[in-house]
């Protein structure tokens, strides 16, 4: 596949992303995908690599939203970087231990970096800086 049809289905993954639509999401997966989760070191393998961590997530943050800022395409991987924003609204089982809902609003930096096969996210790797958000949602509630 060319550079611009892999940067045009990971604009379509945050579009999806965007529009909770899991459907679309779920696509994305193949039998060999993965997905790292790099502050967590959570990760994920097969045909749900790539929906299981973005259902995880909206658990936690329901009106999750990314602000892809930037994206670039070189052969078969696409990096991404942006904002992402949400309301924690739910359990949030980090490695910093269990969060309760806090109602707050966050903002979070990330960089994703995908590698794509026929249209599929084979590889993705995601990183976010965790403790800006930790501080976000804990920290700062003095």
């Amino acid at each position: 596949m060319t550079n611009e049809t892999n940067a045009q289905r990971i604009r379509e993954l945050y579009e999806a992303v965007n529009a909770k639509n899991l459907e679309v999401i779920a696509g994305f997966g193949a039998p060999e995908s993965e997905w790292l989760d790099v502050p967590f070191d959570y990760r994920a393998t097969g045909e749900r690599a790539i929906i299981d961590p973005w259902k995880n997530w909206f658990n936690i943050f329901p009106d999750a939203t990314c602000e892809v800022r930037s994206l670039i395409a070189l052969e078969d991987y696409v990096i991404a970087q942006g904002i992402g924003r949400g309301t924690h609204s739910g359990v949030f089982n980090s490695p910093a231990g269990e969060i309760q809902p806090t109602g707050r609003k966050m903002e979070v930096q990330f960089c994703d970096v995908y590698r794509l096969k026929d249209g599929k996210i084979m590889r993705a790797d995601s990183y976010f800086d965790f403790y800006s958000l930790l501080k976000r949602l804990t920290l700062e509630a003095a």
